[in-house]
């Protein structure tokens, strides 16, 4: 997640939310996937911990996708969450690099 230049994605913290901001590669239905099952608790990245801080996942479709979590979670707390998320998505992104 930190500056190379096959990133999938950069966090940011917020007035009260992180947003995960993907990368253009990774593709939009791939990250709905993984916050629908974030949301309905039934992923495999979310501890217990992790979740009782989560308030609420929001998914925004804009120029890149983008992932913000509400709640009292910090930046460096989404970023070792997502270590078990990257996997998924970098090897999604790669897949649609190759059949494009």
């Amino acid at each position: 997640m930190k500056n190379q230049a096959n990133q999938i994605a950069t966090v940011e913290q917020r007035d009260g939310f992180v947003e995960i901001i993907f990368a253009a590669e990774v593709p939009q239905a791939i990250v709905e996937l993984q916050v629908d099952s974030c949301r309905e608790e039934t992923c495999e990245c979310c501890t217990p911990a992790f979740r009782e801080k989560v308030a609420d996942f929001t998914l925004i479709s804009d120029v890149a996708t983008k992932v913000q979590i509400h709640g009292t979670i910090s930046k460096d707390e989404v970023m070792q969450n997502m270590v078990s998320c990257a996997p998924k998505l970098q090897t999604a992104a790669e897949n649609i690099r190759k059949i494009g």
